[in-house]
């Protein structure tokens, strides 16, 4: 066998060095990329349910909006005129005709499989103090002509959404 063939037969294969260094490579590379994918999963999948949290809070928010001041005034013209005063039972929106029955409760709301809970707040607010976001105005006689409407959608993932603003009667 001459020289020239032994060196062509040599440069076909690898060696058991290389072999071990490929594995050894590969084995450090592979789980840095899957925790890389992982990581970046997990925050698409969070930026999605704060938008579905978010949409959760907001379709509640202009459902509320929607509904008279209290009792005694009339509806605005986008009311659900069908309820009537007085017939509300608690944690059913559907029988809620004005902003202060949602402090009775509203229930908790699935969207794609994840739930939300869901609170509403509704309380006077001084008109000298409309940016205060301290607790609300409870004493008797104390209403104002403004409301604070602060409505929360939780999720155990992504924790709380808060959505406030402020409705008066005029």
């Amino acid at each position: 066998m001459n020289r020239a063939s032994c060196i062509v037969h040599r440069d076909r294969g690898f060696t058991l060095i290389e072999i071990v260094m490929i594995i050894v490579v590969v084995a450090v590379a592979i789980p840095a990329l899957l925790i890389v994918l992982g990581q970046g999963t997990r925050q698409g999948v969070d930026a999605e349910l704060q938008v579905s949290g978010s949409n959760v809070a907001q379709a509640l928010m202009e459902e509320i909006k929607t509904k008279r001041w209290d009792e005694n005034n009339p509806s605005p013209p986008y009311s659900d005129l069908s309820v009537t005063d007085g017939g509300e039972t608690a944690g059913n929106p559907a029988t809620y005709d004005d902003v202060d029955d949602y402090n009775n409760g509203v229930p908790d709301t699935t969207v794609s499989g994840v739930t939300y809970s869901r609170s509403v707040e509704v309380c006077y607010v001084q008109s000298s103090d409309l940016n205060n976001t301290s607790p609300c105005i409870t004493a008797s006689g104390s209403a104002t002509d403004y409301k604070r409407i602060k409505v929360t959608a939780t999720n155990a993932t992504i924790g709380s959404i808060e959505l406030v603003t402020l409705v008066t009667n005029y």
